[in-house]
């Protein structure tokens, strides 16, 4: 069968043939199709336009971007994608144009990375004089900038770029490994510091028994043993120098509370001779829970704060459940009393009942929780208190 010849190739025994070019020999690239020759020819023309067009789009991209390095591995692709692409055109032309921008870049790429070479030359040096500072906060802040810096600096010569990383990094991990020494010398110096204080606040505290010249003469040896120590952070220091002072000089008598002139005022509400008042009994109620000393005025002032601001709620209840309360005579008032009372009782009862049945039926090893019970059985008991209490005061016209 005849060949016939088409554009940068040739057709022979109903095949397509892509002409030799460069060292690329004659290579069948496709099939006539449906007999026509021409047509079949076109397909692989038009093969040929898509790829150069796509080419075109790459090196224009180029062109356009300061950025060049970028694309020399999408134009080794390429050109390594020529000999096996199927196409009829004159893909010598597409090889040169290729090759030519591939030298282009790798000539940029080379003359960056030989700035490259000599900004992280540069770099190694600053890090040498940065890693010297003395303050460590500063010296760390300067190490964060100067390695983010770095990974910013793209890669430098091939033959220096291995060289570079290792001196560079190096002189990083020197850094952080001096400073990580540091401070755990620091602080183990601390906690030594910290325990030589304790232990002087120990001795301060048998100053208690003694008296006289030999007390002093040991108060004078532990103040000057306490400034040779050293200095902590003030977390640990403050709270301990505190305490070695206070036994220094001793524990002085706290006079207890008085508390009369309260138990009078509250005593007063109690007879109504004095109207009752919410905020007033709120604050001193929170006064009396700060003290921590026990004291039975204050024991009685506490109850009488129960029970006023129970009979308070009671008030307010009847008030509310019987609207024409105020025009009742007072039998009547202290019955509608009792029966509210008593029906709060019998609520807390209720509610007793269940904590302690909770209680039988519950068992656990949580310290915690088992005292968490227990302050809420012993809190539901004197409720009930203070409102039997409150029962004899509407007997005894307290109310």
């Amino acid at each position: 069968m005849d060949i016939i010849q088409v554009p940068f190739g040739f057709i022979k025994d109903g095949k397509v043939f892509q002409s030799g070019w460069g060292e690329n020999p004659d290579r069948e690239i496709g099939e006539v199709r449906d007999g026509d020759t021409e047509k079949s020819a076109h397909f692989f023309q038009e093969r040929f336009s898509d790829l150069e067009k796509k080419i075109k789009e790459v090196t224009e991209k180029i062109d356009a971007t300061e950025n060049k390095g970028s694309f020399l591995m999408k134009l080794v692709h390429l050109r390594e994608h020529l000999p096996q692409h199927d196409g009829l055109g004159d893909y010598q032309a597409l090889h040169d144009q290729i090759s030519k921008y591939e030298s282009l870049v790798r000539d940029i790429i080379q003359k960056n990375r030989v700035r490259n070479s000599e900004i992280k030359g540069a770099l190694i040096e600053e890090a040498k004089q940065i890693v010297e500072i003395i303050n460590w906060k500063e010296a760390t802040e300067k190490v964060n900038d100067i390695k983010s810096r770095w990974i910013k600096t793209g890669s430098a010569e091939e033959d220096k770029n291995e060289a570079l990383e290792e001196d560079f990094w190096g002189i990083i991990k020197g850094f952080f490994d001096r400073k990580k020494q540091f401070f755990e010398d620091k602080q183990k110096l601390t906690e030594h510091r910290k325990r030589q204080y304790e232990e002087l606040v120990a001795e301060a505290k048998k100053l208690a028994d003694i008296h006289g010249k030999e007390r002093f003469e040991k108060v004078k040896e532990l103040k000057e043993k306490w400034q040779e120590i050293g200095g902590i952070p003030a977390e640990f220091y403050k709270p301990l120098n505190n305490e070695f002072n206070q036994q220094l000089k001793g524990k002085r008598f706290v006079p207890p509370a008085d508390y009369s002139e309260t138990l009078a005022k509250l005593e007063a509400m109690k007879a109504r001779k004095e109207p009752y008042n919410k905020e007033e009994v709120d604050k001193t109620k929170k006064r009396l829970f700060q003290d921590k000393s026990r004291n039975a005025d204050k024991h009685k002032c506490l109850e009488l704060i129960q029970l006023l601001n129970e009979r308070e709620f009671v008030i307010k209840l009847s008030n509310k459940r019987f609207p024409d309360f105020a025009k009742l005579d007072a039998e009547k008032k202290n019955s509608i009393r009792k029966g509210i009372i008593n029906d709060l009782i019998s609520r807390d009862r209720d509610d007793l009942k269940i904590y302690e049945e909770n209680s039988a039926n519950f068992s656990s090893n949580d310290g915690k929780m088992n005292k968490m019970v227990e302050n809420k059985i012993r809190s539901q008991k004197r409720k009930i208190e203070v409102k039997s209490k409150l029962l004899e005061w509407v007997d005894s016209g307290d109310f």
